[in-house]
C-alpha cells in the first residue's frame, strides 16, 4: 500500500515498514546495519509543524512475506516526512503483543510529546473532514469563505477547537479579499454535506444591524438565545455570539469588605448583643474600598462564570448578591482569568442558558461590531 492511496489513518499512531527510496537513501546509510537494509520500521505521529510524520525506530529487510528488523537501535531521533515516501510501498505492523512498543518504549515516550489534546484528537477521527483535509498536515482544512458582494474563495484553516455544531479554527493564509478577516484570526466553520460534495465553509455576513437602543434592556439578546436554543441552526447560533460581542450584561458579585471593615462590624453586632434590632438602620460608611466577587456555578467537576441579559433574569438568586453590568469585552477576561478555570461563561442559566465555551472566548474578542448609530 502507499500512503497516497491510504490516508493518514494507515500510518497514524502505528508502526510501519517502509521499502527504500531514493529520498531516504542517505538516511538509511547512517543506521546501524543500513547497508544490508532495504527499508525500515517506524512509527507514525502527527507534528501539527511538520505535517504526517515517521519516527524511525530501526534499519529493516521488507519483503511482501514479511520484515526482519536490525537488532541495534539508532541513538539519535531520525524522521520522515510523509512526502518523501507518499508513492513508497509499506506495510502496517501488527504489534498487538506490544513488542515493539515495548522494544522501543524510549522513543514512543517523547512522541508523546506531539500528543494533540482530546478535542483535535477527535477531529481527526471525524471521516467527514476527510475531502476537506490537507493530505500531509491533517488539522488544516479547506474552508469557503462566503460573504454577500464577493466571491466565495477557499481559505486554510487549522482546527483549534469543536462545539456542538460548528468548528473553530484560524486562518493560515490572508484572504484575497477583504472579509474582514486576515491571516491568524480565528474563525468559526461550519461543514456541509450533500449528495454531490463535502465542504467546509464560514459565512462572513452580519445577521443583523443593531442599535445600542435596541441592546440597552437586553430582551434582544434573551430572544437571540430562545431562538437558538429551539432550533440549533448555524445562522441562530452566530446571531447570538454577535448580539452577545455589543451587549452589556449583567454579573452576580459579592461584596468583600476589608479585613478593618470587616472588624467594626462585627464590633457594632457586639455592642448589640442579644438585640442585633438596635442596629438596624444605622450607617455604615465604609472605611476600604469594597471588593466585588463575581460568583461561580458548578455543574459536576465544571465551573461556570454565570452573567444575566438584565437583572430581572437573576430571579431569587440574584436576591443574595450585588448586581454590576459590564460590556462583555470587560467580562471575558474575568471568566478566562478566574482561579477556577471555568468551562465557559453562562448566560441566564435559571431561565433559558446558553453557554459560551472557554474555546471560542478569542472568536466573540474578534468579531466585529454590528452596531449601527441610531
Amino acid at each position: 500500500m502507499k500512503y497516497s492511496e491510504t490516508g493518514f489513518r494507515a500510518v497514524y499512531h502505528n508502526f510501519v515498514a517502509v521499502t527504500k527510496n531514493r529520498n531516504i537513501e542517505a538516511l538509511m546509510d547512517s543506521l546501524p546495519g543500513g547497508d544490508l537494509a532495504n527499508g525500515v520500521l517506524a512509527y507514525g505521529y502527527y507534528d501539527r509543524d511538520a505535517g504526517m510524520t515517521l519516527e524511525v525506530m530501526a534499519a529493516a529487510y521488507v519483503t511482501e512475506d514479511g520484515f526482519k528488523v536490525c537488532p541495534d537501535i539508532p541513538d539519535a531521533s531520525l524522521k520522515i516526512r510523509i512526502g518523501a515516501i507518499e508513492d513508497t510501498e509499506f506495510y502496517i505492523v501488527n504489534d498487538e503483543e506490544g513488542y515493539f512498543a515495548n522494544k522501543f518504549a524510549d522513543k514512543l515516550k517523547i512522541l508523546k510529546g506531539y500528543d494533540a489534546s482530546e478535542e483535535i484528537e477527535q477531529t481527526r477521527g471525524m471521516f467527514f473532514l476527510d475531502p476537506c483535509r490537507d493530505k500531509e498536515y491533517i488539522d488544516d482544512v479547506l474552508v469557503r469563505l462566503m460573504q454577500d458582494g464577493l466571491l466565495t474563495e477557499g481559505c486554510w484553516t487549522r482546527i483549534t477547537g469543536i462545539g456542538e455544531h460548528w468548528f473553530m479554527g484560524t486562518l493560515l493564509n490572508e484572504p484575497v479579499q477583504d472579509f474582514g478577516w486576515h491571516k491568524g484570526d480565528e474563525i468559526a466553520f461550519f461543514i456541509n454535506q450533500d449528495e454531490d460534495e463535502t465542504y467546509c465553509y464560514s459565512d462572513m455576513n452580519p445577521t443583523k444591524w443593531v442599535t445600542p437602543e435596541e441592546l440597552e434592556d437586553g430582551s434582544m439578546l434573551k430572544e437571540a438565545v430562545a431562538r437558538f436554543n429551539s432550533d440549533r441552526t448555524e445562522p441562530n447560533f452566530i446571531d447570538v455570539l454577535e448580539i452577545l460581542r455589543d451587549s452589556f450584561v449583567w454579573v452576580p458579585c459579592s461584596a468583600i469588605l476589608s479585613e478593618a471593615d470587616q472588624e467594626r462590624v462585627l464590633k457594632m453586632l457586639e455592642e448589640a448583643g442579644d438585640d442585633p434590632s438596635k442596629i438596624v438602620g444605622d450607617e455604615f460608611i465604609t472605611g476600604d474600598s469594597i471588593r466585588l466577587v463575581p460568583d461561580i456555578l458548578q455543574n459536576g467537576d465544571s465551573f461556570y462564570f454565570p452573567i444575566f441579559s438584565s437583572e430581572e433574569e437573576m430571579g431569587e438568586y440574584g436576591k443574595n448578591f450585588s448586581k454590576i453590568q459590564k460590556h462583555i469585552f470587560e467580562v471575558i477576561p474575568l471568566a478566562r482569568n478566574n482561579d477556577h478555570n471555568v468551562a465557559g461563561i453562562v448566560l441566564n442559566a435559571f431561565s433559558d442558558p446558553f453557554v459560551l465555551d472557554a474555546q471560542i472566548f478569542d472568536i466573540v474578542e474578534k468579531m466585529k461590531s454590528r452596531i449601527r448609530k441610531s
